[in-house]
């Protein structure tokens, strides 16, 4: 009978499934009675060679396992002469893993110990044995899979999502407490319904969302919310953090699985049209928003404020003035530089005009007769659908001789007409709330108003044009800005600015 040489390197497996916070005080658990193990049996263990895969599957093939590949890499390389693992089910889930061991372990002695047993990879019945109990935890694994999708489908079809977690912002009442074991010590944490809101966080990113929509960038947003709230962490407003929640179907009353969308048992905080439009937001580059970037600081500057009468150029602004004369910013035109004026001046007339066209009965009149059409959202994500799957035709126009080629491209350009039309429309629809609660302002509630939301209101009222000025002398020559009034039963032109 030959007698086995003990292992004088072995490697140490270890493997926790899940650990949501991160916590490595199992896979260490592991560890100490793996060492344990290799006391009884005398085998050494390289220190070199500990192997801990923390949170990780291994029922999903596709999931990776960074240690367990530097394992097999070192067996490859005969770094180590044997594994150590708490139990099988630690080590492999899937034949196929087993199978790759095995191939790479042939004919290198490699022996694998936990305590349920020892097992020689060269020994054909060991290897039988091995292949038994993977197919058996392959088979457990498939049912608790089983039973956790049936109980994530009959949850779904109530409109409910898996319970547990950290409260999301502006969801969760407090209904009571529950003791829980921290470092050994009971304590006693909140428990909320997660169904309900939370109406002042609720209200809140209501309106950050409302902001951002009307054009006022992101930074400006975060220092609002910053002066009104946390997150319910208690940490400051992060970028990242407000566009989550922008984007989280949750907030819409939505639930998402595998790409589809279902409707929730709870109330959304933001309205479907609102919540698709905050998702173009991001998605096409500030569609909804002509300045993506810094935070406007003048009323008509830039893309989409005051244009040149000459040349049809956006205004910008530069300081004038000089040693003898009070310093003060102009509106002039870089292109042709033959078109300036006073930004101050500018200002306050322009503003002047929207606020009492905000005022006027006209305005409510073209807001009333022209009421939101429902359902845009739905149409949309249908039309863009159906131009996905015309696309694919076409470029699949070999495999399908049946389609016409002719017929595929005028269809397909009759939906992307369509759906130009139906985003027009959508921005439109955003633009009348924003006037809708600019309806009726004050003087003086229009100058607390952020600048961003200001110019956005006017570029929506009006396009300002700035002309050269005929008139001498001091004073401020209105005649020389062409204020053209846009109307707001019409969506806007493609592109626009």
């Amino acid at each position: 009978m030959r007698t086995q040489r003990l292992p004088q390197r072995a490697g140490i497996y270890c493997r926790l499934s899940y650990a949501p916070d991160g916590s490595v005080e199992k896979v260490e658990r592991q560890e100490a009675d793996c060492r344990a193990l290799a006391d009884r049996l005398g085998w050494g263990v390289s220190e070199r060679h500990i192997f801990p895969d923390n949170s990780r599957s291994a029922w999903q093939r596709t999931r990776s396992r960074p240690q367990w590949d530097r394992m097999l890499r070192c067996i490859e390389a005969g770094e180590i002469d044997a594994v150590i693992v708490y139990h099988g089910d630690r080590l492999i889930r899937q034949p196929f893993d087993l199978e790759t061991l095995i191939g790479i372990s042939d004919s290198r002695g490699m022996r694998i110990a936990s305590p349920s047993g020892t097992r020689d990879l060269d020994s054909p019945d060991d290897r039988f044995i091995l292949r038994i109990e993977a197919a058996q935890a392959c088979r457990e694994s498939d049912n608790i899979s089983r039973r956790v999708k049936r109980a994530m489908d009959a949850r779904l079809e109530a409109g409910l999502t898996q319970s547990g977690g950290k409260r999301a912002f502006g969801y969760g009442v407090q209904v009571g407490t529950r003791t829980k074991v921290v470092d050994g010590v009971e304590v006693e944490v909140p428990v909320y319904d997660m169904g309900q809101q939370v109406p002042e966080e609720a209200d809140i990113l209501f309106e950050a969302g409302e902001r951002v929509l009307a054009g006022q960038p992101q930074a400006g947003v975060l220092r609002w919310m910053s002066t009104r709230c946390t997150t319910t962490e208690g940490n400051p407003w992060q970028n990242k953090t407000l566009r989550n929640l922008f984007l989280a179907p949750r907030n819409a009353g939505l639930i998402e699985r595998d790409g589809q969308l279902y409707e929730a048992a709870w109330d959304g905080i933001f309205p479907r049209e609102m919540w698709e439009s905050l998702r173009r937001y991001y998605k096409a580059g500030a569609e909804l928003r002509p300045h993506a970037g810094r935070e406007r600081k003048y009323l008509l500057s830039g893309v989409g404020g005051a244009q040149c009468w000459n040349c049809g150029g956006w205004m910008r602004t530069k300081p004038t003035g000089g040693r003898n004369r009070k310093v003060s910013r102009i509106y002039y035109c870089n292109t042709c530089l033959k078109v300036g004026r006073s930004v101050e001046h500018t200002d306050a007339y322009v503003s002047g005009r929207a606020i009492r066209l905000l005022n006027s009965p006209e305005l409510l009149g073209e807001l009333s007769a022209r009421a939101e059409t429902p359902g845009l959202a739905d149409e949309l994500a249908a039309l863009e659908r159906r131009r996905d799957t015309v696309r694919q035709q076409i470029e699949s126009l070999a495999d399908n001789p049946d389609v016409d080629a002719a017929l595929a491209l005028v269809g397909l350009a009759s939906l992307e007409k369509k759906i130009a039309a139906t985003r027009a429309e959508i921005g439109a629809t955003a633009e009348r709330r924003l006037l809708g609660r600019m309806a009726g302002i004050t003087p003086e509630e229009w100058e607390a108003t952020p600048i961003s939301i200001r110019a956005t209101t006017v570029r929506i009222l009006f396009g300002v044009i700035i002309l050269p000025t005929q008139r001498r002398g001091p004073g401020f020559d209105t005649n020389a800005i062409r204020v053209v009034r846009a109307r707001t039963d019409t969506p806007p032109a493609a592109g626009g600015g």
